[in-house]
């Protein structure tokens, strides 16, 4: 999960300072989508760890 959202930080940062805008937009919108994307990860990790185990 923290490497899912370090990455996509990361890649939002990089690209922020090859293309700066005033609000840093892309290192904010890699970020929350990172974010959400190990968010759901976990959750369908959960959900199949707990149907393997019945």
């Amino acid at each position: 999960m923290l490497a899912i959202i370090i990455v996509g930080t990361f890649v939002g940062i990089k690209l922020d300072e090859k293309f700066p805008n005033e609000h840093n937009l892309y290192t904010l919108a890699l970020s929350l989508s990172s974010v959400i994307i190990a968010i759901v990860y976990v959750i369908r990790r959960i959900i199949a760890d707990s149907k393997k185990e019945e």
